[in-house]
């Protein structure tokens, strides 16, 4: 039994405060993609938590937690699409949105990003600072003008980074790969 359920058994708040820091962004990501309205989709998400709590008791393991919270998200979502059909993503049907692949889809490149910018948040300041500005498709030109260093600089951390990275993801990278492949089918 790991520490969070033993600790979730016991009824400590703490832990799920923790769990719902580690998963909260995700899931509301997660539950924007069905409903496309960011603010009903941290609703769904906050009564989701709620209910996980009052039924606490009931998980042995990590992966049941993920599972129930992804799961309760999705069910919910597909219920409030039912009832408004307004929420249905222009070219999407209601059945491709209950189809299983969807969902796993969903959930695969969710927790990918979770994982990626986890990485990226345990970089040195510095350099998660430019690993986002990267992302956000900034050149190492625009980069040392905004952080007020030199190219070089930018070049070297970005250099580091990407090779701290790929050490902190490398029990990932066929995971990461696999979903790329899914996602660009």
């Amino acid at each position: 039994m790991s520490v969070w359920v033993q600790k979730i058994k016991a009824g400590d708040k703490l832990v799920y405060k923790e769990l719902f820091d580690e998963f909260y962004q995700a899931l509301c990501l997660f539950a924007s993609r069905f409903l496309r309205d960011d603010a009903l989709a941290a609703d769904v998400v906050q009564d989701v938590f709620v209910k996980f709590w009052e039924h606490h008791a009931d998980f042995d393991n990590d992966l049941k937690i993920k599972s129930y919270l992804y799961t309760s998200v999705r069910n919910t979502c597909l219920n409030i699409i039912r009832d408004k059909r307004e929420f249905i993503p222009e070219g999407e049907t209601l059945y491709r949105l209950e189809k299983e692949a969807y969902f796993e889809n969903a959930i695969l490149e969710r927790e990918s990003l979770r994982m990626f910018y986890a990485a990226i948040d345990s970089l040195p300041v510095q350099s998660r600072r430019i690993i986002y500005l990267a992302i956000d498709g900034k050149t190492n030109r625009e980069i040392a003008l905004e952080l007020g260093i030199t190219e070089f600089t930018v070049h070297r951390l970005k250099k580091i980074a990407y090779k701290k990275l790929k050490v902190l993801l490398k029990d990932y990278y066929y995971f990461l790969l696999l979903l790329y492949f899914v996602l660009h089918q």
